[in-house]
């Protein structure tokens, strides 16, 4: 990357995101970052804030959505995408937004926030700074993060071991806990999207991103210990708020499928629907399991294209009660972290650290339970069919309604936890990075070969600015990362 000067990213509320229409990576989301403003810093947290969101869910997301297969490229270049012909171009516009857009300007709110000891700003800029950083390692291994965010001794940053940058992470969003536990600082208020300033709650989700990334390199028992101290509650989880309005506030998946390309992405065959569909072979559901209304509410039949596609229903476009929009609809919030990810990397944790099952199966029921109250699906479709009811130990004895085979009952366990969080995830790159991190423990099957991808390629522009960027290959989309080269 070239590590511009950062005054030349600043952003007002409010961003207006536009590019070329070819430049399918922003679609539905405007960016100018070629009109640098000053701004106070609530304005830039702000700012930063609102253009996280193309990073979260727009081309990263959906090309992380297609090699986990949840989603299905279905026309032009996602077709390639589908068969994994990738190449470094693919990642150019996507890279420079979370660096040079995201990362950069929370680190202005950190440096100006900081000068006026407002540590209630800096936290949170902090916790996203920390979440900015952990996508790109988990996307791409060894990346820029010492030095980035000083263009004048640093114009071409070295990329740090993929290993240091978690720990960099978690020193990251040790110091911001400090900060969001310390009262000092009048916080932005409502110029923070997500909470509104509220310094509980990024609390709590600093110590579920603290969670996530020790989960990322196998230290179990850390993940637990911060996971403990993680989003507590459904009503606390950090959503992207989104609206009625094209190139302003449309959820960007809604964006993506239904006006900018509609047809090049479906879900027809893919792996994720699957496991939700009571038709399907590889349903998930049992006795005490009915993912019909989940199903229902993630997948719809013939919107976008003659296949199965990505629910993206909506009152004010396609006519339907507000109650029956869907997942990927335009004004429905988008889950970046959550009570129902906390949970999971606890439950997973239990059996991977210590062989603790029965907290293990604690911490799956307590999510089951959010789920058997309807959860975060919309109420349209409750009545199509859900039940969650809890699991006992029993049930994962071989033969078990949970071991239909006969798997060992801590394998039997692991295997729901992790079918549970694969499709609690659909559509976020956690997704992907799960898949990769258990060593493809459900056995995900490649859409051609016999591998899923790996890993992300560096984009064509870092390689051509930046002498110190690793070598890649095309074929190199399937070279394992560090962490993820480990046993499971």
């Amino acid at each position: 990357m070239k590590n511009l000067s950062i005054k030349a990213y600043l952003l007002l509320t409010g961003i207006i995101l536009v590019f070329n229409s070819c430049k399918h990576v922003v679609d539905g989301i405007n960016v100018d970052p070629n009109r640098p403003t000053a701004a106070p810093y609530t304005l830039i947290l702000n700012g930063a804030e609102v253009a996280s969101f193309l990073t979260y869910e727009g081309n990263l997301a959906r090309v992380a959505g297609i090699f986990s297969r949840s989603f299905t490229g279905a026309d032009r270049q996602y077709v390639s995408l589908q068969n994994y012909n990738s190449s470094s171009v693919d990642y150019n516009d996507t890279w420079d937004n979370l660096y040079s857009t995201v990362i950069a300007q929370h680190k202005i709110v950190i440096s100006e926030a900081e000068a006026v000891n407002d540590k209630a700003t800096v936290g949170i800029a902090q916790v996203l700074t920390a979440q900015g950083f952990g996508l790109a390692a988990d996307l791409w291994g060894d990346v820029p993060f010492a030095q980035v965010g000083d263009p004048d001794k640093y114009p071409t940053p070295a990329f740090d071991a993929q290993t240091d940058v978690y720990k960099g992470i978690q020193g990251l969003l040790d110091s911001a806990i400090d900060n969001l536990s310390s009262g000092v600082g009048n916080g932005p208020g409502t110029k923070d999207i997500f909470y509104g300033g509220d310094v509980d709650k990024w609390l709590q989700v600093a110590y579920t991103l603290k969670a996530r990334y020790y989960l990322h390199v196998k230290d179990y028992a850390n993940a637990i210990t911060n996971a403990l101290k993680g989003i507590d509650d459904a009503g606390n989880n950090m959503l992207d708020p989104h609206g009625s309005s094209y190139l302003i506030d449309f959820n960007v998946y809604y964006s993506f499928l239904t006006y900018d390309r509609p047809g090049y992405m479906n879900a027809e065959g893919a792996i994720a629907p699957a496991y939700l569909d009571a038709t399907s072979d590889t349903y998930k559901g049992n006795s005490k399991t009915n993912e019909t209304a989940r199903f229902e509410y993630y997948y719809q039949t013939g919107l976008n294209t003659g296949g199965l596609d990505p629910n993206v229903l909506v009152d004010f476009d396609w006519g339907v009660p507000t109650e029956d929009n869907g997942f990927f609809g335009a004004s429905t919030s988008f889950p970046l972290v959550t009570f129902e990810e906390n949970k999971l990397i606890l439950a997973e944790s239990y059996v991977k650290g210590s062989n603790n099952l029965q907290s293990a199966l604690d911490a799956l029921n307590a999510h089951r339970e959010y789920l058997n109250t309807g959860g975060s699906i919309n109420t349209g479709y409750l009545a199509d069919g859900y039940e969650y009811d809890n699991y006992t130990l029993a049930d994962f004895n071989a033969g078990g309604i949970a071991n239909p085979g006969s798997l060992s009952q801590g394998n039997a366990l692991l295997t729901e936890i992790l079918k549970e969080k694969y499709v609690t995830l659909i559509g976020q790159i956690e997704q992907f990075n799960d898949v990769r991190r258990t060593k493809n423990f459900l056995k995900i099957p490649p859409t051609t070969g016999s591998s899923l991808p790996q890993r992300f390629l560096y984009p064509q522009d870092e390689i051509n600015t930046n002498p110190n960027t690793p070598a890649l290959a095309a074929g190199d989309l399937f070279k394992t990362t560090t962490v993820n080269s480990t046993p499971y």
